[in-house]
């Protein structure tokens, strides 16, 4: 980009407009930053307010007065922000007035400086955000806990890790053999059982009876009569 050669009243201007651009861009990366503290439950040394520790509600309330303190600088950061559009669009109004066509190549040299400034802000707080969470998060304590074993093998028998695991089970998994005359015992066993099963009920009368009993009796009468 070919570089301007800008008048004195005007490049104060200009001058400005950065200036408040860069104050927005900034003032939008601290707001994101407090808000991804409160969303990580994460304390920032500017919004620490020591709480005096006498009562296990220590950490609830120490929790809730840094939760305050950062909705209270993010509401005062989005009144900021409000003050500064209404002064950069003024601005930007002078300012297109004054230069014409010529200003839409300038803003856009100013917005491509100012995207590198703020990328490189927003990377830092990033690397801030999880400096502060692997500070301030605590991980609970891995307990080990050490079993004496179930069996304890006192014999000069060696078993196998299968033989083990099976002895481990306890009683209730032993094999056992069956009997010789299992078969036998089996069809005692199923025959008392089918006698002490309730009767079966009769069958329900067959329907239409005492017409299949007229039929018959008017076919009898008609083979007598022949």
């Amino acid at each position: 980009m070919a570089h301007f050669r800008i008048m004195n009243t005007s490049q104060s201007s200009i001058h400005k407009f950065k200036r408040l651009k860069r104050e927005l861009h900034n003032c939008n990366a601290i707001i994101y930053f407090n808000i991804q503290c409160i969303r990580r439950n994460l304390i920032p040394a500017n919004a620490k307010i020591e709480v005096p520790n006498t009562s296990p509600a220590y950490r609830h309330t120490q929790l809730q007065v840094t939760n305050l303190r950062l909705k209270d600088k993010i509401k005062f950061l989005h009144c900021r922000k409000q003050k500064l559009n209404s002064l950069i669009y003024h601005l930007h109004l002078i300012l297109a007035n004054t230069w014409n066509n010529l200003w839409h190549h300038m803003l856009h040299m100013t917005e491509d400086r100012l995207q590198i400034e703020i990328r490189s802000k927003y990377k830092t707080l990033d690397k801030k955000l999880n400096h502060l969470s692997q500070q301030q998060t605590r991980t609970p304590p891995q307990l080990q806990y050490s079993f004496y074993p179930s069996v304890i093998n006192t014999t000069d028998i060696k078993l196998c890790e299968q033989e083990m695991t099976l002895v481990e089970k306890g009683t209730k998994y032993n094999l056992h053999a069956k009997h010789k005359e299992w078969i036998r015992n089996l069809a005692l066993e199923v025959e008392t059982t089918i006698t002490h099963l309730p009767p079966p009920p009769p069958p329900p009368p067959p329907k239409n009876q005492k017409k299949k009993k007229k039929n018959l009796k008017q076919l009898s009468k008609k083979g007598r009569e022949l």
